[in-house]
């Protein structure tokens, strides 16, 4: 979620707390108010009532029932009751319904009689207004919020353009090309000023290391390889050599094995670390079923030694945009794999459609997880011969272009899948 999304959001709930906590006040204080407001009009009715009566008789006590808000009832002289204020609904007949009101009864008497007066104010009037209240604030809340909102929005988008100004500029800034250098524009505010000031200052020491890393390790590899080809070659004219005794000749051949073995370690390595460090940028469109066609003719021969049944199931051409380079590098491996951990007269089959390409084999349970395969120099198998590179090499090629990779092993097959994401 981004960053103005979540400060709105933040604002309208902060907002609606608060419009609810003053709205709550509100109606609590504007109700006191008004019952308040009642109060004191009743009172004043009670006393103006208790002075009417002194100078009446009961003959007389009709006249004060022309108010339709007092009502009288005679009680023993000795009942005294002192006022009291409660609320009441009372059945309105002309409006049919019951009506709220506010009412004070108290004791009161003429010269020959006590009464037990009852006063009564409708309290509708109150309702209406906490009602309008209620609906002001809401239009005030509703307009205030969208006030906010579009503010916070301008100013937000306004205030924090440099910020994503820079992220857009790092997105874009490619550290493979030497040339390239990291350029953020100018700012009044402060923190980003700095923000800007410190990560120019950290892609120049990453740039830095990076290419120092690239070089030593592109001169490492070279210079490795020149000693690895002479040794090779030595040894090579060693084996030539009539005079060469049994045991001195396996030792020699041992000797170029492993000589080839870590020529070969050399340059997976190399190779890796290239795709690591995004070398191989120039993408296009490959077919996957001719980069399989090319390497299970190249894996012919061994195809034919072990007498594998291949199968090729298409129905789509999986077509993906990646490094020429890569794809072959990526179906070699695979293939190579699929076929090398393979056992005599097993099978081999490659599913091919449009999401991917699933590649499936028989062959004898791995020694370890499946998951631990793509990590570099573990191995399926103790067999000499392997480096344990392949898959990890496979994995990098997989990550590095956006693409998913799943091994599993079930029912004596290994399944390899490698799908586009998404």
């Amino acid at each position: 979620m981004k960053l103005l999304s979540v400060t709105n959001r933040f604002y309208f709930i902060s907002i609606t707390i608060l419009f609810c906590l003053a709205g709550i006040i509100l109606f609590y204080s504007i109700n006191y108010q008004l019952n308040d407001e009642l109060n004191e009009q009743l009172k004043a009715e009670q006393i103006h009532v208790i002075k009417s009566l002194k100078n009446l008789d009961s003959l007389k006590i009709q006249s004060l029932l022309i108010n339709d808000n007092l009502s009288f009832k005679k009680v023993n002289s000795e009942i005294f009751l002192k006022p009291i204020l409660f609320d009441s609904s009372l059945y309105d007949t002309i409006e049919k319904e019951y009506i709220p009101f506010r009412l004070i009864r108290f004791s009161a008497k003429t010269k020959y009689q006590n009464y037990l007066v009852t006063i009564h104010s409708s309290k509708i009037e109150n309702e209406d207004i906490i009602i309008s209240v209620f609906l002001s604030l809401m239009l005030v809340f509703a307009l205030f919020s969208m006030m906010l909102f579009l503010s916070n929005y301008y100013f937000s988008k306004k205030l924090w353009s440099p910020f994503l100004k820079t992220i857009k500029t790092i997105k874009t800034i490619n550290i493979n090309n030497t040339g390239n250098s990291l350029i953020l524009g100018k700012t009044n505010i402060e923190e980003f000023s700095e923000l800007n000031s410190s990560l120019q200052q950290m892609f120049e020491r990453i740039k830095s290391d990076y290419l120092r890393m690239k070089d030593f390790s592109e001169n490492a590899s070279h210079e490795l390889q020149t000693p690895l080809t002479i040794i090779r070659s030595k040894l090579e004219s060693l084996l030539q050599s009539k005079e060469l005794k049994a045991n001195d000749a396996k030792l020699i051949n041992q000797a170029l094995e492993n000589t080839v073995r870590l020529s070969r370690i050399n340059q997976t390595l190399l190779l890796l670390t290239k795709i690591e460090n995004r070398q191989f940028e120039q993408k296009q469109d490959v077919c996957f079923y001719k980069v399989f066609e090319k390497y299970l003719e190249v894996y012919n021969d061994i195809i034919i030694d072990k007498r594998l049944k291949i199968t090729i199931d298409k129905e789509y051409d999986f077509v993906f945009q990646i490094h020429p380079a890569l794809a072959d590098i990526l179906i070699s491996n695979l293939v190579n794999n699929a076929i090398k951990h393979n056992i005599d007269n097993g099978w081999l089959l490659i599913n091919i459609h449009l999401n991917g390409i699933e590649i499936s084999n028989s062959g004898n349970a791995p020694e370890h997880p499946t998951e631990h395969l793509f990590n570099r120099f573990t191995k399926g198998t103790p067999a000499a011969e392997h480096l344990g590179l392949g898959l990890a090499l496979v994995k990098e090629i997989v990550v590095s272009n956006g693409l998913h990779i799943k091994y599993s092993y079930k029912s004596d097959s290994h399944i390899v899948k490698v799908l586009s994401i998404g």
